[in-house]
């Protein structure tokens, strides 16, 4: 601890210690451990006594007993009485995202927790960011007030004043177990699953002849963090992915802390770990194009106003590693003003006619916009089309009441995108957005 405890002190750190522990619960609080060792100048019987604190022992798997403290009066917290986190040492790309922290604020009014007030009370105070953020020494996962946030109040973050959007990977656990044992093992049955873009737990839920699609679920998170099973190896007839499975999460792992007496956490060790490495990526694509962020582990918040440009580094770092994947993009401008941009200068010299009423070509499977098959597309087709549409002459607001404050902008970086992904998954998403938005314009 920074200070001794004190017999003065003592219910404010147990308070301080029970409201920052609340971060991972959805309940009240729970009782501290605190070291014995370290309470040698406070004097517990009396506070007690004055029914400051409650004690309760509990016998460790030793057989040895261990104390947890309870405040059981309400009073002030101090944050200057928690040690600094225990976390991996920063670099400069972490070190920005815990300094991205201090951007962080709530609309009025909405939902939050006690801890997360608690949090944004401290956060412009970099002397204390320290108690905020850790990447931790299992697999470098990060962990902040953020991560640790309500999901339904998520939406309620404000970055420098303004709102908010998400970006996601579905399913990402699933899809990065594809990919590890496509690399392990090559071709197998469940990467064929992932990589046709099949739902991972109707999947699992057909071949092991189960009730329901949540019975498919329930045992994907068994494959991967239970101990290794011959009941579920049987259940899958014995596959070879299932048996690698098996196999890996049965022997030492040198790379997971925990695998000398935890070897079943091999799987998830190594999963996180090809998690944390593909969202660095991501981290740093958005880091060097100056996009204030914020990590909830496969997900990031953003700016609305950056969603754009955040879904196509997103993407193009998920296209590197993966046959099929699936981005949510949550949150939107909803705004109206001058619009501003070009649309895709310079790539068609000379520009076809202007469209009128009569040569105006048809979107979709008629005629004029191009067709996309296995997430391929003619580039220099959509050129010419988008040199047909009529320059907007306002906001677009297209499909879920998005308004598009800048629709040339927008077409811009959708094409680009489509670029960038042309013939991979992700392509055809940006198509159907691009087909969407040039529907509105026209």
């Amino acid at each position: 601890m920074k200070a001794t405890i004190t017999t003065e002190n003592f219910p404010t750190l147990v308070r301080t210690m029970q409201t920052y522990n609340s971060r991972r619960r959805d309940r009240d609080w729970e009782p501290v451990h605190i070291p014995h060792k370290e309470l040698k100048a406070v004097n517990l019987d009396a506070l007690v006594r004055m029914g400051e604190i409650a004690i309760t022992k509990k016998e460790t798997k030793n057989g040895h007993l261990a104390y947890y403290y309870d405040a059981v009066k309400p009073g002030k917290v101090n944050i200057s009485l928690l040690k600094p986190i225990h976390t991996e040492p920063l670099d400069e790309l972490t070190t920005s995202m815990r300094e991205h922290l201090k951007r962080v604020t709530l609309k009025q009014g909405t939902g939050s927790t006690e801890y997360f007030d608690w949090f944004l009370h401290y956060n412009q105070q970099s002397k204390y960011l320290d108690r905020f953020f850790q990447i931790d020494l299992f697999s470098g996962r990060v962990h902040t007030p953020v991560s640790n946030f309500h999901r339904e109040f998520r939406p309620n973050i404000l970055l420098d004043g303004e709102p908010t959007g998400s970006l996601d990977v579905a399913t990402m656990q699933p899809i990065l177990l594809g990919l590890i044992l496509r690399n392990e093992i090559g071709s197998n049955e469940y990467s064929e699953w992932i990589d046709a873009g099949r739902d991972i737990y109707e999947s699992i839920w057909e071949k092991a002849k189960l009730k329901t699609r949540d019975e498919g679920k329930k045992r994907f998170f068994e494959i991967i963090f239970s101990r290794a099973d011959k009941r579920l190896a049987a259940m899958f007839g014995n596959s070879d992915w299932i048996t690698w499975v098996n196999d890996f999460k049965s022997k030492e792992f040198e790379a997971n802390p925990h695998t000398m007496e935890k070897q079943h956490s091999n799987l998830a060790f190594l999963l996180q770990k090809e998690e944390v490495k593909i969202m660095r990526e991501v981290w740093q694509g958005l880091y060097d194009a100056g996009i204030v962020f914020l990590s909830v582990h496969d997900e990031v918040i953003v700016k609305a106003k950056d969603i754009v440009d955040a879904e196509l580094i997103f993407s193009k770092v998920l296209s590197r590693y993966f046959s099929y994947y699936k981005l949510n993009v949550k949150g939107c401008i909803n705004e109206s003003g001058p619009i501003s941009g070009t649309l895709v200068q310079g790539c068609i010299n000379p520009p076809p006619p202007k469209e009128t009423a009569q040569n105006r070509p048809e979107l979709g499977n008629k005629a004029g916009f191009p067709i996309i098959n296995n997430n391929r597309v003619n580039l220099d087709e959509i050129l010419r089309y988008m040199a047909t549409i009529p320059e907007p002459s306002g906001p677009v607001v297209i499909a879920g009441g998005k308004s598009v404050k800048e629709p040339l902008v927008y077409i811009n970086n959708l094409y680009q995108a489509v670029k960038v992904c042309n013939g991979k998954p992700g392509a055809g998403l940006y198509y159907d957005k691009l087909v969407t938005i040039l529907e509105h314009c026209r």
